[in-house]
């Protein structure tokens, strides 16, 4: 007789092991592994709503509608928590491009000022004198006050009287041009993080929790009884979810081999 031992990682909550198929085989379900990631959670949980609602035999089934709508709930967060997670990592790295252009455009017009040249050392020590209202710590600066600040230094190096330097120094004109395009694309990628903020209130490690609990705590198990309670209205279903499980927690075991 086949024990519970014969399968260590599938769901069974009995001493003996009563489940079988239609073809006399075991009934086995595993749960999700505890090191699946986030993402692998999240993408998991969306194919098993979607599998959920394309079979309309278990439509009928209330708890199973209870607990299928609590893991669409969780996803549904889960999904908004990793996407500002990835936005604010963004953000991140957009704020980084654009103060590696500030410091560039300083080093730049240091390098000009150096060379002894009077038209080209003149033009420098014009623009120097701009930048230095602003200087290189302005990179220092919180996100919304950086901004500003990039904001009036791109302006005030817009002006005519700027300009005519700027003509003067080679590459001054395409590092300003930097700025104004990272500069530009942070401010989108600050929106979308505002858009974001609004809509989370959780980490996505702390959602990932509960959802995890859903599938494995109450999903898995009933579904283990139920096929074996009723093979012609679950078996399919079943046998999907499954299917889908395994091939996660398979992708999970290969990553840790």
């Amino acid at each position: 007789m086949e024990n519970v031992r014969d399968f260590p990682e599938c769901y069974i909550d009995y001493k003996k092991f009563p489940g079988r198929d239609g073809n006399g085989r075991s009934v086995c379900m595993n749960k999700l592994n505890s090191k699946m990631r986030v993402t692998e959670v999240d993408s998991l949980s969306d194919a098993l709503v979607r599998i959920y609602k394309a079979d309309s035999k278990i439509q009928e089934d209330a708890f199973l509608k209870t607990v299928m709508d609590d893991v669409e709930k969780l996803s549904s967060k889960l999904t908004t928590a990793i996407r500002q997670d990835k936005v604010l990592s963004n953000l991140e790295d957009l704020d980084s491009v654009r103060d590696e252009a500030v410091k560039g455009l300083g080093t730049l017009l240091d390098g000009y000022a150096a060379i002894p040249i009077p038209a080209k050392k003149e033009a420098a020590e014009k623009l120097r004198a701009i930048f230095a209202k602003y200087g290189k710590s302005i990179t220092s600066a919180n996100y919304a006050s950086e901004s500003s600040l990039i904001e009036s230094l791109l302006e005030d190096f817009s002006k005519a009287e700027a300009q005519e330097s700027v003509k003067a120094l080679d590459g001054v004109a395409e590092i300003l041009g930097q700025i104004r395009t990272a500069q530009d694309e942070f401010v989108k990628a600050s929106d979308d993080f505002t858009a974001a903020s609004s809509a989370k209130t959780e980490s996505a490690s702390s959602v990932k929790k509960p959802l995890v609990s859903a599938i494995n705590d109450r999903l898995v198990p009933y579904l283990t009884a139920m096929e074996m309670a009723n093979g012609t209205v679950y078996a399919d279903f079943a046998l999907k979810i499954k299917k889908e499980i395994s091939r996660v927690n398979e992708t999970v075991s290969r990553r840790g081999k």
